[in-house]
């Protein structure tokens, strides 16, 4: 057990912010995983300072499980401070304020927003000290270690960061230019728990439970960020947590299991969004859940271009009845 401020974090596992798929359906899918924290998807500022409908839909609801972290993202400091103004009037039904300085997709990072922060550590900090100031909230923040090779900063922007207000870092252990390629510099982060007294938390090629021991024993950090490693791999989650607290390995789910837990979350999606567009979001989603298994390939076709759940129900009774001819 650790703290983000005042608030205990009972756990290991933190689910990433990641842009269509940790949904609130999503987000309590996951907790019943056992992820200790879970944060939104990113929200725009702009979207909720011209009151975007579809923007304030990414922000709890009223029935959202706790712990619960907002991240919001922008380049511009006085947008970010309005933003967040926004967010407080809409609702209190979160514990922690993200901002999100690790982003590196162009359209973000085209408007100074994300890991274009990165660029300019001067006014990044400036503008971290005025929206703690400004936050009822503890402000954390997710960065990246720089923004190319040639200008690795995240070493330096810690302790500055923690002297800024910030409770709680989060470090993708890439560059900007690396986008999701390549390798994450574990090389590069040895020990950087002891660089500030503020919690850190790591994220990068995190697929396993020994990447996930690895991860925490290279950095010292307090917990790991599951993003693309936890797709279609909920399981993941409780591998990781059991392990931190009794030492116990779990086996890797069954195909059966996998294919029940994407059931159960395609049905809490439909909940959440809606036939059409429940659906629509788990075909970018279901294909991982059969991955790694073998005669599944034409499967993962199918779940892309699945229209309804009754659809999907077909699909699982083919895959499940040409799993016992195996």
């Amino acid at each position: 057990m650790w703290k983000i401020g005042n608030i205990e974090i009972k756990g290991k596992t933190i689910l990433a912010p990641m842009a269509g798929i940790t949904t609130f359906a999503y987000r309590e899918f996951m907790r019943s995983f056992g992820v200790a924290l879970c944060y939104t998807e990113m929200i725009s500022d702009s979207g909720l300072i011209f009151n975007n409908e579809k923007t304030y839909e990414y922000l709890p609801r009223p029935e959202e499980k706790r712990p619960t972290s907002v991240q919001l993202f922008g380049g511009e400091t006085t947008k970010l401070l309005v933003a967040i103004e926004k967010i407080e009037k809409h609702t209190d039904n979160y514990d922690f304020l993200d901002l999100n300085l690790g982003c590196p997709v162009p359209k973000v990072t085209r408007n100074n927003g994300g890991s274009a922060w990165l660029k300019h550590p001067n006014e990044l900090i400036a503008m971290v000290e005025k929206v703690v100031k400004r936050s009822t909230k503890p402000v954390t923040v997710k960065i990246r270690i720089g923004w190319d090779e040639k200008h690795i900063n995240f070493k330096e922007l810690l302790p500055k960061l923690e002297e800024a207000g910030v409770s709680l870092i989060a470090i993708h252990l890439r560059t900007t230019k690396q986008l999701y390629g390549g390798k994450a510099r574990y090389d590069l982060a040895q020990n950087i728990q002891n660089l500030v007294s503020i919690p850190l938390v790591v994220s990068g090629d995190i697929y396993t439970l020994d990447d996930a021991i690895k991860a925490l024993e290279i950095t010292g950090a307090q917990a790991v960020m599951l993003a693309r490693g936890q797709l279609g791999n909920p399981f993941l989650a409780t591998q990781i947590e059991t392990y931190f607290k009794t030492g116990e390995r779990l086996k890797d789910p069954s195909l059966y299991q996998q294919l029940d837990y994407l059931w159960t979350l395609a049905n809490m999606m439909v909940e959440e969004k809606g036939k059409h567009m429940g659906i629509l979001v788990m075909r970018g989603i279901a294909h991982h859940f059969i991955k790694g298994f073998p005669f599944t390939k034409t499967y993962k076709v199918k779940l892309t271009k699945m229209s309804t759940l009754n659809d999907l129900e077909l699909i699982i009774k083919e895959i499940k009845n040409q799993a016992l001819l195996i």
